[in-house]
């Protein structure tokens, strides 16, 4: 497959999913989780949602979804959006800050900076991505590019962090 290495993979998605919609946070109301593909495709979770922790039952509904676009009903729907540029999907959240995170940002303590945003809606982009750098125009989208670190981490590790930042 052309650009094969910077492509996503399921497992990466379902590791970020399971913990961000499993957690304390999402059942508190604070966080929301999206997936955007490099084809301009958006997944969103509704209220409810989850995935199944099995990655086989995860791949099952991730081909009934793109099948038919929907699967669920109501607070537990997972729902797929076409033709949506990463530029459209942020104004359409109408986030007052996005912060992406990669290698190349500013190194600073993520709980700090989130805890500067009290009260505000703050999208946080992370990569899901096996290797390289962002295609799409994350660092002229974002009004913030923290670092969380010198070595690059995993995507379960990165969200581990950000879950772990969110007041």
């Amino acid at each position: 497959m052309p650009d094969r290495s910077r492509r996503g993979r399921p497992d990466i998605a379902h590791a970020f999913l399971v913990m961000a919609l499993g957690s304390e946070h999402r059942t508190e109301g604070k966080l929301d989780a999206l997936v955007h593909t490099r084809d301009n495709v958006v997944i969103r979770f509704a209220r409810k949602a989850r995935v199944d922790k099995d990655y086989t039952k995860f791949l099952w509904m991730i081909t009934r979804l793109f099948e038919g676009g929907l699967v669920g009903m109501g607070e537990w729907r997972i729902s797929m959006e076409s033709e949506q540029t990463l530029p459209k999907l942020l104004e359409t959240e109408k986030l007052d800050a996005i912060i992406g995170l990669s290698p190349k940002g500013k190194s600073q303590d993520l709980q700090a900076t989130l805890a500067t945003f009290q009260a505000k809606e703050v999208g946080i982009i992370i990569g899901g991505f096996p290797e390289g750098d962002y295609i799409s125009p994350v660092y002229e989208l974002a009004d913030l590019v923290v670092s969380l670190g010198d070595e690059l981490l995993t995507v379960p590790e990165v969200t581990a962090q950000v879950l772990a930042a969110i007041p």
